[in-house]
């Protein structure tokens, strides 16, 4: 049997992780219990956007009782964001191609509550809705992951005193723990900005989240960081974070609000610099033209954008809002570089010819020779940028990016 649980925490606190720890004392769990994340465009989430999935062969009256008992004693019900759905549906390979289909589109694009509710029925799920049940989207979706390309996070918890508090770790431990183990463990700081990463700011149960490619992996993490409060557990989980599972190949004209998209194109104006120090270009692919944006959280990155020049030929990567105006860039890879050339100034009398005027060539000030676009000659500027992936420092990455490190 499958158990399907999303949508239970708030920005105020909580977490659906935690839901699934207290779940898995209580039930045998086969595996590793899931954390599924969603499509981080959906204006309906709370922070990161993942749904828990738990598979177990318990007796489904016992489950029901459990998993319910659960969720309704530490859902944050009273916040009005917070709609918790659960499922439950039993293991066939029409339903693993069905939830599996369906998770396609809950990473990727925004879906409705009654899409989800027409594949509940498909897939005979039995299912709980609290108010007004939008958590069984996520629910729903997170059954359908089942992908090769999978990481693992190890996620730590605090005794209930602690929460609300500052968090209290040794940050020298961690980016030892990084200098030994990166990038079997990942994302745990970012060396540009010489941040943690790995611990949360919120008011919810987790003291820190350590994610890697194996159980191995992030279970040796854990036991080189240096946590300074009590800690109550630590569940490993297995998800779908760094997988780039959310990116899907689309042209411009079929992009969507809220899409998560690969668009491939040619650059169509230079980069510039708009207030916030964000970097913007226009992208075209013959179906239509779209911005690009790396906004000023993302350091470097927003250079390697700058050294892009019209005519070059990119595949952009991010996220898309409300409205269809700008690709939110996560990563981008340039397939080809475009000539640029540049003037080179005449010299006469022994120094440079400066303009006679827009469109009127060069000349010079003590002959007065005048030199035309026409015999003017250019040369080929050597570029800074090469062909290849470019991405976001880690602390900018979105859960589900996967690091070029990792391929």
């Amino acid at each position: 049997m499958l158990i399907g649980i999303d949508d239970t925490d708030s920005l105020k606190g909580m977490c659906t992780t935690y839901i699934a720890k207290r779940i898995c004392d209580e039930i045998k769990v086969i595996g590793y219990p899931k954390l599924v994340r969603l499509n981080p465009n959906i204006p309906y989430k709370t922070r990161g956007n993942g749904a828990i999935a738990i598979r177990t062969r318990e007796n489904l009256e016992k489950v029901r009782e459990v998993v319910l008992g659960v969720v309704k004693k530490y859902s944050m019900i009273d916040d009005d964001r917070t709609n918790p759905g659960v499922v439950f549906v039993e293991e066939s390979e029409s339903n693993k191609k069905l939830l599996t289909a369906f998770y396609r589109r809950v990473v990727s694009e925004l879906v409705s509550i009654k899409e989800a509710e027409d594949v509940a029925r498909m897939v005979g799920a039995e299912v709980f809705r609290l108010k007004n049940g939008r958590g069984v989207i996520g629910a729903l979706a997170a059954l359908g992951f089942n992908s090769n390309r999978k990481s693992y996070e190890l996620i730590s918890y605090r005794v209930p005193g602690n929460y609300g508090k500052k968090r209290m770790i040794d940050a020298s431990s961690v980016f030892e723990m990084n200098a030994r183990l990166y990038p079997n463990v990942f994302d745990s700081v970012d060396l540009e900005s010489k941040k943690v990463l790995i611990t949360p700011r919120g008011r919810d149960p987790v003291f820190c989240g350590l994610r890697g490619k194996s159980p191995e992996y992030v279970r040796e993490a854990w036991g080189l960081v240096r946590p300074l409060e009590e800690i109550e557990s630590a569940v490993v989980f297995e998800t779908n974070q760094a997988t780039d599972d959310h990116l899907v190949s689309k042209r411009i004209s079929q992009v969507r609000p809220y899409d998560c998209v690969k668009l491939d194109g040619l650059v169509e104006s230079k980069p510039k610099s708009v207030e916030g120090g964000h970097v913007v270009f226009t992208l075209s692919d013959g179906t239509g033209s779209i911005d690009c944006a790396a906004y000023w959280q993302t350091g470097r990155f927003r250079k390697e954008v700058m050294s892009l020049v019209p005519g070059d030929l990119v595949v952009a990567c991010g996220g898309i809002g409300k409205y269809v105006k700008t690709v939110n860039l996560e990563k981008l890879c340039v397939t080809g570089l475009s000539s640029c050339l540049e003037l080179v100034v005449p010299v006469c009398c022994g120094r440079k010819m400066t303009s006679a005027g827009r469109n009127k060539g060069f000349k010079c000030r003590k002959c007065s020779k005048k030199v035309s676009h026409g015999g003017i000659m250019s040369r080929k500027v050597s570029r800074t940028i090469g062909v290849g992936w470019f991405e976001v420092p880690p602390r900018a990455r979105r859960h589900l990016s996967r690091l070029l490190i990792l391929d």
